[in-house]
């Protein structure tokens, strides 16, 4: 074997090995994404979709399935292209707009992939509807949800791009994908205007977008020219007929880039896809724990504010409200996966009844002030032989709503402040615990939730 030969397999081999190492770290990062979730059997439930998509892309990396996807202004022959590529009519074709409503997605049983780099490879070809189609904001959501799968993007023209065509071809750039530039139609041109074209678009046009060597000339269904066929006898009569498709540089150059780095792309692509999954699953995860915080925050600070009315005993009052408080603690712990002690949970409200400052310590004041108030009244219904109950029942109502509803505020807070805490992994973040409590206070007034815990708890006492 020749030194340049043997040069070239060994250059070969650390391609691979380096491409193989890729995707296996791909494989291991998507495994572990999915182990660190953490969801409970409800979350998976709401969020059964989105852990589908995550565990498809461990099929992709498995299957090697690379995704090409074709753009472009509606007659400027995206579906043709495709069509010329896979050699057979898949694809609807038309120069009217609607043509191509939806995505649409055909495999490409293409001899080639038997490449090297490509071994294995499951090539999808995808056509989607034109960038100018009518619906605007659906073709965008479309255009982008395809750009989000695909592994390599066609963007088809026909001539001299349009304003429109190069804002798109910017916006696709941005997804990070490799693109080819595809000439199409180059037919209908002469030779020498054809030429013109294709260097104005490569040297100006997009030359900050798409590199030389991937804008590539097609005529992937030329238009048919008339011949006169000799019939069997002598007659001749003129006929239509369509010349082979010019798709081989374009095929070419998609098999080359894929050859070259498919696998690699492969990869990447699937870890981009895996990482806004992984987002979206975490905010849906958040959004879904918070509403189930918040739920269980109002029902402990309700009862909490209905226990206070009704307990006539000071210490007893008092001590009951904490233990509310810590048990919501711990019942807030265990929803977001980080396991309390009724210890840990007391501390925690410790500081922030500290945080609380002045608030902390009117409602201690209050607490023990209407307590005793309460019991006061109590007793003097005892001492009345009861001719005072119907006084003092007004007196004791009042006072033990008042109470309650500062007790389930500042139930209310604590839980507010509990939740901020153990969603940011146990941590007050840079704001502080004080700053914390007081943004809560705040957004309770501006929200009106003192009026609405006072409502509910008018009803939980009535009942």
């Amino acid at each position: 074997m020749a030194g340049e030969e043997l040069t070239d397999l060994l250059d070969e081999l650390d391609r691979q090995t380096e491409t193989n190492d890729t995707v296996e770290r791909a494989r291991e990062s998507l495994e572990e994404t999915l182990a660190g979730l953490k969801l409970t059997p409800e979350e998976e439930q709401v969020l059964a979709e989105e852990l589908r998509q995550l565990r498809d892309l461990t099929r992709k990396l498995d299957e090697t399935t690379i995704e090409i996807a074709a753009f472009g202004m509606v007659s400027r022959g995206k579906s043709s292209v495709l069509n010329a590529l896979l050699g057979q009519e898949v694809f609807k074709i038309g120069a009217t707009h609607g043509t191509t409503v939806a995505r649409a997605a055909q495999r490409w049983e293409q001899s080639a992939i038997s490449r090297p780099g490509l071994e294995g490879a499951k090539l999808i070809v995808v056509d989607t509807p034109g960038i100018d189609e009518v619906g605007g904001e659906a073709r965008e959501a479309l255009a982008h949800d395809v750009a989000r799968h695909a592994d390599l993007i066609l963007f088809i023209v026909s001539g001299d791009m349009q304003r429109v065509e190069i804002e798109a071809l910017a916006a696709l750039r941005e997804v990070q994908k490799p693109i080819i530039l595809v000439f199409n139609q180059i037919d209908r041109y002469p030779e020498l205007d054809r030429d013109q074209i294709y260097a104005k678009i490569k040297d100006e046009r997009v030359k900050h977008l798409v590199r030389p060597e991937d804008v590539v000339m097609t005529a992937a269904r030329p238009d048919p020219y008339k011949v006169r066929v000799q019939l069997p006898d002598g007659t001749t009569q003129t006929q239509w007929e369509r010349p082979a498709p010019l798709i081989e540089p374009l095929k070419a150059r998609i098999l080359d880039v894929l050859d070259r780095e498919g696998k690699a792309l492969v990869a990447l692509n699937t870890l981009l896809m895996a990482g806004d999954l992984h987002a979206e699953i975490v905010a849906r995860k958040v959004q879904i724990r918070d509403e189930a915080a918040n739920r269980l925050i109002w029902n402990f600070a309700v009862a909490k504010g209905a226990a206070v009315a009704l307990n006539p005993v000071p210490v007893a009052d008092m001590a009951g409200g904490l233990a509310v408080d810590v048990g919501m603690i711990v019942a807030l712990s265990k929803l977001y996966g980080i396991p309390f002690t009724r210890r840990t949970a007391a501390s925690l409200v410790r500081d922030m009844m500290l945080a609380l400052g002045a608030m902390g310590v009117v409602e201690v004041a209050s607490r023990i002030l209407a307590s005793g108030l309460k019991s006061s009244l109590a007793g003097l219904t005892v001492m009345s032989g009861g001719l005072a109950a119907p006084l003092t029942a007004l007196g004791y109502g009042a006072i033990g709503l008042g109470q309650a509803a500062t007790g389930a505020t500042t139930s209310y807070v604590l839980g507010q402040g509990a939740k901020t805490y153990l969603r940011q992994g146990c941590q007050w973040g840079p704001r502080g615990i004080k700053t914390v409590i007081q943004q809560i206070l705040v957004q309770a007034k501006t929200d009106s939730v003192i009026d609405r815990l006072r409502e509910d708890l008018k009803k939980r006492l009535k009942a």
